[in-house]
């Protein structure tokens, strides 16, 4: 007995209608009206995401440049513990922001690094008669146990600020991972607070001072955050000196 194959050429009728589901409701669109209606639905969505994506970035954006702000607190009152010797707060400033191998000329770090300035011109100059100036600070050796810490936040800041840049979204988890170590900084600069205050510290002050610095972090329109050359001279005399005499004493 042969096989026989059959074929089903009849065809089924043309549906007038076509199923979209919308939650658990279906929706019929006439296919007459097919192409619009996706269109339309189309925009709609891309409309409601693109607008929540840029509420979402927004946010986002404020977020790291008050991290920004919060960082830049830590490393001057840093800067206040180790007043006591020029040289140990500069080593540490200088030490701290090269470990991290970032980018210097990048919007995050190059912020940074004008707060130092500021700090140092602002409060830390005007107390040399009073501080030491090429022995070692008291805080050095407890002072270089957070260092990794603060080379850590520095690294995780820059990222988050170069990703949102480039108008990518950061994951909440990044987010709140960041905040947990600036926490920790936190906790460890806290165990010395009676020192950064006996030495000056003003966090308010120096707040209100750094805010704008770090408001202007994603404005297309601001201009380079510009290094002060005689200040960032004389960060760099007491390691500079001190690298002439080791120099001048290997030439003996």
């Amino acid at each position: 007995m042969t096989d026989r194959v059959i074929r089903h050429t009849k065809r089924l009728p043309q549906s007038r209608c076509s199923p979209f589901t919308n939650g658990s409701v279906m929706i019929f669109i006439p296919f007459e009206r097919k192409s619009k209606s996706l269109t339309f639905l189309i925009f709609i969505y891309l409309f409601i995401y693109r607008t929540t994506d840029v509420t979402k970035e927004k946010e986002q954006k404020e977020e790291a440049a008050r991290l920004g702000v919060e960082l830049s607190l830590f490393m001057a009152e840093a800067m206040f513990i180790l007043s006591d010797d020029r040289r140990s707060m500069t080593y540490f400033c200088f030490f701290t922001l090269f470990k991290t191998k970032m980018d210097r000329r990048g919007p995050a770090v190059r912020r940074l690094y004008r707060v130092i300035q500021h700090v140092y011109a602002t409060y830390i100059k005007p107390k040399n008669l009073v501080y030491i100036d090429g022995g070692k600070s008291t805080q050095s050796k407890l002072m270089g146990t957070f260092r990794q810490d603060f080379v850590s936040a520095i690294r995780g800041l820059a990222h988050t600020v170069s990703t949102l840049e480039i108008g990518c979204l950061v994951k909440p988890s990044v987010f709140e991972q960041y905040n947990q170590e600036l926490k920790k900084l936190e906790e460890n600069l806290g165990s010395v607070k009676d020192v950064s205050e006996a030495n000056g510290f003003a966090r308010e002050a120096i707040e209100s001072e750094i805010l704008p610095l770090w408001k202007s972090l994603f404005e297309t329109n601001s201009q380079v955050i510009k290094l002060d050359k005689t200040i960032n001279s004389e960060l760099l005399r007491p390691l500079l000196n001190e690298l002439n005499k080791e120099v001048c004493a290997r030439s003996l």
